[in-house]
């Protein structure tokens, strides 16, 4: 054989290797913008009952599951299919015991070899009776031997009429390009009596408190920008000065001082709480990152984090009275 043929040969048999390799990475990497955020509805299950009369309150939870692997670190030691499946059960029965309205959710997977490509927001949004589902996805990419589509949910038992991506700062160009990063969905929903409100169902990164007040700053615009009014929860990997564990970024910011500035937000708890009232971790808590945050003239008439070692964060609810309307 001819020293060219053998090179050409090589040169295919390289390129058929990389293709093998790279190709679904690639094939993933582009489909991914197309896919970042998506809205659903389940028509199968009932929804709630029409009404002219705007509810007088809310019922809004925040939890982040961890990919469903439990209280533990790793997220390939969350056990078999069948306990992993049992786990999304139980977080979907404390989830419908809550009687919530709006849910949202962290960490949970949409199509990840670690959960079984389990799509774990569809599977509470049914077991826990919401019609309807924004899935916004934070890492997406796959590989020969597996995928890893996650990040954040809201599911809501009233109608999501419009949902968009909220494109946080990431840590590094190269890592959003080749993986993803942590982003927020905006949903606009519609309650009964033909008002709406805005959820910012959010993820804060946990690398850097500059990272999370630029995130905040962010969201502020988006508050300001519309006469909508905006509910923010998830994650934000963030504790108030005075608070345990409370981190500023080099210039002396905090992230959920920074969210509050202007008296425009308020939330709960806003002093140091009893280890009760504590989101992380669920096993050994030391500090407040999970939050709700509303419009100042609303008010709570409920907040509480619940003990519970599902996930290795606590969920949070609360139910928020509208004071005279929206």
């Amino acid at each position: 054989m001819a020293a060219s043929q053998k090179k050409r040969r090589i040169f295919w048999i390289i390129a058929a290797l990389l293709t093998l390799l790279l190709g679904p990475y690639l094939y993933s990497r582009v489909l991914s913008s197309w896919r970042v955020v998506k809205t659903y509805d389940l028509p199968r299950l009932a929804e709630v009952p029409p009404s002219q009369e705007q509810p007088a309150s809310l019922r809004i939870g925040t939890y982040n599951i961890a990919h469903g692997r439990g209280p533990i670190l790793d997220n390939w030691a969350g056990g078999d299919a069948d306990e992993r499946a049992n786990r999304l059960a139980e977080i979907s029965e404390l989830i419908k015991a809550e009687r919530l309205d709006v849910l949202v959710l962290n960490e949970v997977d949409f199509n990840s070899t670690w959960s079984y490509h389990v799509n774990q927001a569809a599977e509470i949004a049914q077991q826990a009776g919401f019609r309807y589902r924004v899935e916004q996805r934070n890492l997406d990419f796959r590989l020969p031997y597996g995928s890893w589509q996650f990040g954040n949910a809201v599911l809501s038992k009233y109608p999501i009429v419009a949902a968009e991506v909220i494109d946080l700062p990431g840590y590094a160009t190269w890592e959003t390009v080749a993986a993803g990063k942590k982003r927020g969905a905006l949903c606009t929903i519609e309650i009964p009596g033909g008002r709406r409100i805005r959820v910012a169902g959010v993820h804060l990164s946990h690398r850097s408190e500059a990272l999370r007040v630029d995130g905040i700053q962010l969201i502020r615009q988006l508050r300001d920008a519309s006469d909508v009014p905006l509910i923010v929860a998830g994650d934000l990997n963030s504790t108030p000065p005075g608070f345990p564990r409370s981190r500023t970024d080099e210039a002396g910011h905090n992230a959920i001082a920074t969210m509050l500035e202007g008296d425009l937000w308020h939330t709960r708890p806003t002093a140091p709480p009893t280890e009760e009232g504590l989101t992380y971790s669920s096993t050994e808590p030391k500090n407040v990152i999970d939050w709700i945050v509303i419009p100042r003239q609303w008010r709570f008439l409920e907040y509480r984090a619940i003990v519970s070692e599902l996930s290795d964060h606590r969920p949070v609810v609360g139910e928020v009275l509208f004071d005279g309307g929206l």
